[in-house]
């Protein structure tokens, strides 16, 4: 297999929108949790 920059370029484009995505949802799971915790906090 040839292994030229166009390969290296996709893999690394790949590597780095998983990376985006998986902090994205890393974020939005804390944010739900400390909403959630703030809502539990309010209702005591």
């Amino acid at each position: 297999m040839h292994l030229d920059a166009v390969f290296w370029g996709s893999i690394v484009s790949v590597a780095i929108a998983v990376f985006i995505i998986g902090y994205l949802v890393y974020k939005v799971i804390r944010l739900m949790n400390e909403d959630a915790e703030r809502h539990k906090s309010e209702q005591q």
